[in-house]
């Protein structure tokens, strides 16, 4: 247990869902400490890609300053009217100054500091305060801080401006999943209690992860293995919502099964606010061959049930009860874990995109 704790700990996808969490309203008798929620925090963006202002290129490239004329954290939390705005980037380990990592850091430094406003079309320049927060694993905390202090003070020589920034570490012990953070993040995001703050207790022989918004990133750094796990639970929540629609109409009649809804359905709502445009396409992707694979491993006589037509979705045909009953038992059958979960992951690119369905 305690190994798969520390390799918990390690996941980036767990630090996002684990952030979703701590931004939700607590049910009764939940084992998470919302302490994001409780400071006033919640969900404004999920993967977006923000450009900085084209004063800010010039200036970065006139004083030799590497970073990303683009980025794309994780998550932007708001809080206050959106007069504080908080950038999440989740990573599994810390960096140096002098890493491939630091031009994606010096970027987010810079879009937190006075422009994030601006970056956002929310407001204008300085209108909003801006801080960088990277989730991490607590022994890497200490390592990371220092290296956001060196990029700082490259960013303040060059005289611009960055915004403040710090870390959330998670760790574990026999019986929680706690936060650690300094005393400069505490005020920051107005923790009320201090270091080290326990968000989620844990009872023995149960899975500790709550039940993710998210099931799947492609753009998260994992290994196969998890990666894996990852896109099956993303076909059973496919599989589950199909079952849902199917499962209580009366035959003869139709159903139709959009992308939107299902995906929609399978990360709670969230996809509407999931930015990340590649993270986007390759997801309806994978729920086309998603249908595409259950559909061919229906009976042949029952393939003919189920069409796709591009401008209405998946047409699920119940000409009477008998086609209904055999679909229904049939799709019931079908194990998303048979599927191909080891095919290699396509990384998603960091690049301008048009928007979607643009011609």
């Amino acid at each position: 247990m305690k190994e798969k704790l520390q390799e918990l700990c390690s996941d980036p996808l767990f630090h996002i869902n684990l952030t979703i969490w701590l931004t939700q309203p607590k049910p009764d008798n939940f084992s998470i400490q919302p302490v994001l929620y409780q400071s006033g925090f919640r969900i404004f963006s999920i993967g977006p890609l923000l450009s900085l202002p084209p004063d800010i290129r010039l200036m970065t490239r006139e004083s030799n300053i590497e970073c990303q004329d683009v980025a794309k954290p994780d998550l932007i939390l708001e809080a206050d009217n959106r007069s504080k705005l908080l950038i999440m980037e989740c990573k599994k380990s810390s960096f140096g100054s002098s890493s491939s990592t630091s031009g994606q850091a010096r970027t987010l430094l810079l879009l937190s500091g006075p422009v994030i406003s601006e970056v956002l079309a929310i407001g204008k320049r300085s209108s909003a305060q801006g801080i960088l927060c990277y989730f991490t694993r607590s022994e890497q905390v200490s390592q990371l801080e220092n290296t956001l202090s060196t990029l700082e003070q490259e960013i303040q020589k060059a005289n611009l401006d960055s915004g403040e920034y710090g870390c959330l570490g998670i760790g574990s012990n026999d019986t929680a999943i706690f936060l650690t953070y300094s005393d400069k993040m505490r005020q920051l995001l107005r923790f009320q209690s201090p270091s080290p703050l326990e968000i989620l207790s844990l009872e023995d022989g149960t899975d500790p992860r709550p039940l993710y918004f998210i099931p799947y990133d492609p753009s998260i750094e994992q290994s196969r293995e998890e990666q894996a796990l990852s896109r099956r639970i993303l076909y059973e929540r496919f599989l589950s919502n199909i079952l849902t629609k199917i499962g209580p109409v009366n035959a003869p009649c139709e159903v139709v099964l959009k992308g939107e809804e299902i995906l929609r359905a399978a990360t709670f709502g969230l996809y509407d606010i999931w930015e990340d445009a590649e993270a986007r396409k390759h997801i309806r992707r994978l729920w086309r061959d998603f249908m595409d694979c259950l559909r061919n491993s229906l009976k042949e006589e029952q393939r003919n049930y189920i069409k796709y037509k591009p401008d209405k979705g998946w047409i699920l045909t119940f000409e009477n009860r008998n086609v209904y009953e055999e679909m229904l038992t049939q799709v019931s059958k079908f194990k998303p874990e048979f599927l191909d979960l080891s095919k290699p992951m396509e990384t998603p690119q960091l690049e301008l995109e048009l928007p979607e369905g643009y011609p």
